[in-house]
């Protein structure tokens, strides 16, 4: 939880439907507990009020952040604020690791020292469970373990947003969100196979007996962290396993993502993941970046409605490309602003810079 509950109308509607959608599912579970990782006290005052709604759930609350790099450790790069021509650069301050990885590297660490076989289960503020879900991945876990060990299990979905009861988002955006991510029809078979990127940042489910191994072997400077986590996983030995999941009733994403700025911020924010690998251009080999298959194509020629979806979401990955290129032939990076830092990525290095603007400073 990196900042209180919303207190806009739409917003927190949709933050309290994607959370009572997990809660609910998790009460089902006689041993369940939900811990909140939190960037400060107002926001765990913030969800003040969901003990008594959920009594079977055991509730706890943390307070994890990123820290200020030792001056000992900056290096070139500590000129980027002012390199970048950032507005008041010298309030800029570099942090050792993304705010999401102090916050993962503290439910691993803490997942790792329990006693009995259960498992860290880390959710997107997005996801919405329906009932029954738990109940299938831990099923579809069991059924693929290695070394004694249940397999890490994460569900995807074509619905990487939704709509939700009584607020209004415009259909248009959804479609497009989910046209974005929709350029390889053939996904859920590459999960078949094992082979393909399997642990998913939106909802995935760890083992607690992996938790160590993982937590030895990821580098945190990686900014995309479900792939890093994927990688140690395997590395260790373990099985990790991915299960598409068609309806939408047992699982999907919501988004507060209402309209084309808020489009936009989850296309350009994607884009930088795969500023790493090389291509003809920044960004060629992001999944938003690739043509339609055969099959996509085909969907494409015969629903007018996918096709404006496709045109929609095309516009604005081209936007958000052209701006990321522009940064780069312009400073040497490009960078995002998420919460309350700014996400550094140079071209062909898969590690991230941590800024945050601390008004404080002088």
């Amino acid at each position: 939880m990196y900042k209180p509950r919303p207190t806009g109308t739409r917003e927190q509607a949709v933050f309290d439907f994607t959370l009572a959608s997990r809660l609910q599912e998790l009460s089902r579970y006689d041993a369940a507990a939900v811990v909140f990782i939190c960037n400060d006290q107002p926001t765990i005052d913030s969800l003040a009020h969901l003990p008594a709604a959920y009594p079977r759930l055991m509730m706890l609350a943390l307070i994890v952040n990123s820290q200020p790099l030792p001056h000992a450790e900056q290096d070139a790069d500590s000129e980027t604020p002012m390199r970048c021509e950032w507005t008041t650069p010298e309030q800029w301050r570099r942090y050792a690791l993304t705010d999401r990885w102090a916050r993962i590297t503290a439910a691993l660490e803490a997942a790792s020292r329990m006693p009995n076989d259960g498992y860290l289960i880390m959710p997107a503020h997005d996801a919405v469970w329906g009932r029954g879900l738990l109940k299938t991945l831990i099923g579809f876990s069991q059924r693929h373990a290695s070394q004694g060990v249940p397999a890490a299990v994460s569900p995807y979905t074509y619905y990487q947003h939704s709509t939700i009861p009584d607020i209004d988002i415009d259909p248009a955006i959804i479609d497009a969100l989910n046209a974005a991510f929709a350029r390889d029809s053939l996904l859920r078979f590459r999960f078949l196979t094992g082979r393909y990127q399997s642990y998913w940042g939106k909802m995935g489910m760890i083992p607690f007996q992996m938790c160590a191994a993982i937590l030895s072997r990821v580098e945190t400077m990686i900014w995309e962290d479900d792939l890093e986590i994927d990688n140690a996983i395997r590395a260790a030995g373990y099985a990790v396993r991915c299960i598409w999941v068609d309806r939408a009733g047992l699982y999907r994403q919501a988004l507060p993502v209402f309209d084309r700025a808020g489009l936009y911020a989850v296309i350009e924010r994607t884009l930088h993941y795969s500023l790493n690998l090389p291509g003809r251009y920044y960004g060629e080999k992001s999944l938003l970046n690739q043509p339609l298959d055969p099959i996509g194509r085909l969907h494409w020629l015969f629903s007018p409605r996918f096709r404006a979806a496709v045109a929609f979401a095309d516009e604005i990955t081209t936007e958000a490309t052209n701006a990321l290129t522009t940064r780069i032939d312009c400073y040497g990076k490009s960078w995002v602003d998420w919460g309350q830092y700014r996400y550094v990525v140079r071209v062909g290095d898969p590690s991230v810079q941590v800024w945050k603007c601390d008004k404080s400073m002088v």
